[in-house]
């Protein structure tokens, strides 16, 4: 979801994967040195939401899948150049991340791939408006100020909802915002709307806000929001076992939070010291891509797809990107850095 500067410096790149944090391994045991020294480990990123990633560390089901082969770290992030700074210092392994972020480590290449669609961005990332502002549909925006954080997800999908109406950017005030402020300036009318992400989209729509336009509602354009899960290509090339391990499980989880929602909200609810009520509304709009849906050309494809709708979705990206001066060149192509081959063995 976060955005990322184009021109990490080394220095840029040591000070933030030197100041993340490492939590105590999940589900776990405890080996002896000279065990321990032998095996691998995996350090798995995620965010501090109610997102499947948390509910694997938080019922120790990543360490279970990789059972005795490796030992499970977790760090928990942020913000997209976090993940990026964290896997070009070789101090995380596997991370979901927003498309945007992610097209900026491959136009850097960096080395690191996608493996898998973390998620579908359709009602989780939403245009929000004051009931007083006088907005009733998007063409209204014009003159209005919006507030969202710039070379992100939401900014991406901003521009191309006012591009559905015509629109362009100037037409409007966009007010680049960090995500934890937002709520701040909208209950002080300093801004007209929001195009943001849950839980902050949850606090602006009950504070005399309506929904106008939801990510998913570009999909009849033909464009396809989405989160990648990463991998840092040295852990993949060393224990590709360990990936695909990591991938099955999450397809797994994600199967819960589709078929089995009320056990994930009773476990993951007190963990992160959540009302019942936000973790059912964060898990009411989360969307997973079934492995055999994202192995058809609309999402992923397979090994040798030439055309996808991940791949698109990511050129796209990368010319807006380009265009808010984010990305200086942007590659020839990008399947060198889209990896389907994890994906092929799960279906």
């Amino acid at each position: 979801m976060s955005g990322i500067k184009s021109g990490l410096t080394r220095r840029e790149l040591g000070l933030v994967a030197a100041n993340m944090g490492v939590a105590t391994m999940a589900g776990g045991m405890m080996f002896p040195t000279a065990a321990r020294a032998q095996q691998a480990k995996a350090i798995l990123g995620h965010f501090g939401s109610a997102n499947p990633q948390t509910f694997g560390k938080a019922t120790g089901a990543y360490q279970k899948g990789f059972g005795d082969k490796a030992t499970t770290e977790f760090v928990t992030v942020s913000a997209g150049p976090q993940i990026v700074a964290a896997m070009a210092g070789n101090s995380m392994d596997i991370c979901n991340i927003g498309s945007s972020p992610m097209v900026v480590a491959f136009a850097n290449n960096l080395k690191m791939s996608m493996v898998y669609v973390e998620k579908y961005i359709t009602d989780s990332e939403c245009l929000a408006v004051r009931n007083d502002a006088g907005i009733a549909s998007l063409k209204d925006l014009k003159g209005k100020k919006i507030g969202l954080p710039f070379n992100t997800s939401v900014h991406f999908s901003m521009l191309a909802a006012l591009d559905t109406v015509g629109m362009k950017a100037s037409d409007v005030t966009l007010v680049n915002l960090k995500p934890d402020s937002i709520l701040a300036t909208w209950k002080r009318k300093d801004i007209d709307a929001t195009f943001i992400w849950h839980p902050v989209l949850a606090d602006c729509l009950a504070d005399n806000g309506k929904l106008l336009f939801t990510t998913g509602d570009l999909v009849d354009k033909g464009i396809l929001v989405f989160d990648g899960i990463i991998v840092r290509n040295e852990f993949k090339e060393k224990h590709p076992d360990l990936v695909l391990s990591y991938l099955k499980t999450y397809d797994q989880i994600c199967t819960m939070y589709d078929k089995e929602p009320q056990k994930v909200i009773d476990i993951i609810g007190p963990y992160l010291n959540m009302t019942p009520q936000l973790a059912a509304e964060y898990i009411k709009t989360f969307h997973s891509v079934s492995p055999k849906e994202m192995a058809t050309d609309k999402w992923m494809g397979l090994p040798g797809s030439k055309e996808t709708g991940v791949t698109r979705t990511i050129v796209k990206q990368a010319e807006f990107l380009k265009s808010q001066d984010q990305l200086k060149d942007i590659p020839p192509s990008f399947a060198p850095y889209i990896d389907q081959s994890f994906l092929a063995k799960m279906v």
